[in-house]
């Protein structure tokens, strides 16, 4: 019987578990609408069209008149002796194509930036001078179209950087590191054919890193090569905040609030009469050839009472006194009394379920 008893309280205890985590969950959902209601989604977003875009620099390094390489030229990713460098030939191709056909314009800029660099503690490159030299330069294209091209070939007159920056160096007496970033910046704005809206303005930009002060170099590309994106509509009003969402969210939060409070209330109650009973079991198990269970309180009146701590001073008592240990429980689940009668004393261990109250204990 008693065990049955258990299993129900543990039961109630798993029932309210789960019913505390679908408390947390609805809790979850009200703050999601609170937050949604007052952050909505763009009304008429809508995708108008996607681009895509692929840049790449090839280059060439010529060679001064030497008597060691036949070829006029070194091609990419090599390394390079910087005293039979003449200048780098440069090819820079930038394509770019859509889903749609748009009205568009775009220019270029190509700069040559000369760069005073040194070490940090730290072991990174810290800018100490930089001048940026103009290269080349187109104003603004117009077309329209899915796609277009920009090819550009051009050259960087290394050794015209090279001395700029050994006549820094020699100037300030500074041992640097050096180079020449040689940057074309491709500038976009474009729209749907036939519309005033331009809805893309976008710039990509294609570097190469040019070693300066150095015997041999090796030149380091830096740049994404391909890339795209999307286009929506941009929506013509202001989004007003979601009322109904966010009463509906507000209200479900407050609901699930109290019913989570109640939930934990129930459950430490549930808890603490299942540690209760588990104990109470325990005791009767153990030690039931020495307890005799009573059904009616025993008349205490006229004993000297003595309450001990716990129930092992009790049986400690039992083992003294060779007298039985009567048991009565005075309210189910909640309390129950264990007592042994000697002469003129009493001696009384009382196990509640209050006993068991680990959350007013700690709080």
């Amino acid at each position: 019987m008693r065990q049955k008893k258990e299993n129900e309280i543990i039961l109630k205890q798993w029932v309210r578990v789960f019913l505390l985590i679908a408390v947390i969950a609805i809790i979850v959902v009200s703050i999601v609408s609170i937050v949604k209601s007052l952050n909505p989604d763009k009304a008429g977003q809508e995708k108008l069209y996607s681009y895509t875009y692929n840049s790449n620099l090839n280059y060439k390094v010529y060679l001064k008149n030497n008597q060691f390489f036949t070829s006029p030229y070194i091609g990419m990713n090599k390394q390079y002796i910087t005293s039979l460098i003449d200048h780098i030939d440069v090819d820079a191709v930038y394509n770019f194509q859509s889903t749609e056909d748009l009205d568009y314009s775009y220019n270029y800029e190509i700069v040559a930036t000369a760069k005073g660099l040194y070490q940090n503690t730290d072991g990174q490159d810290v800018e100490i001078w930089s001048k940026s030299y103009p290269v080349a330069n187109q104003n603004n294209q117009s077309g329209s179209g899915k796609d277009f091209t920009i090819s550009k070939n051009f050259q960087l007159d290394y050794n015209e950087y090279n001395q700029i920056m050994t006549d820094f160096r020699d100037q300030f007496g500074l041992s640097i590191d050096a180079r020449v970033d040689l940057s074309m910046k491709v500038n976009i704005t474009a729209g749907l054919k036939g519309s005033a809206e331009k809805g893309l303005q976008t710039s990509n930009t294609m570097t190469l890193e040019v070693p300066l002060l150095q015997q041999t170099i090796n030149i380091k590309p830096n740049y994404v090569n391909s890339g795209g994106d999307t286009i929506y509509k941009s929506a013509s009003e202001e989004v007003e905040i979601n009322i109904t969402l966010l009463v509906f969210g507000i209200a479900l939060l407050i609901i699930s609030l109290i019913v989570f409070k109640i939930l934990v209330k129930s459950l430490l109650a549930v808890t603490r009469k299942s540690e209760y009973v588990l104990a109470l079991n325990k005791i009767l198990k153990e030690y039931a050839d020495i307890i005799a269970e009573t059904h009616n309180m025993p008349d205490l009146e006229k004993y000297d009472v003595i309450n001990v701590k716990n129930f092992n001073d009790l049986v400690d008592v039992e083992e003294e006194l060779h007298s039985p240990i009567l048991y009565f429980e005075v309210k189910e689940n909640v309390e129950s009394v264990f007592v042994i009668i000697s002469n003129t004393a009493a001696y009384k261990f009382t196990l509640r379920e209050s006993d068991f109250d680990h959350f007013s204990r700690n709080n």
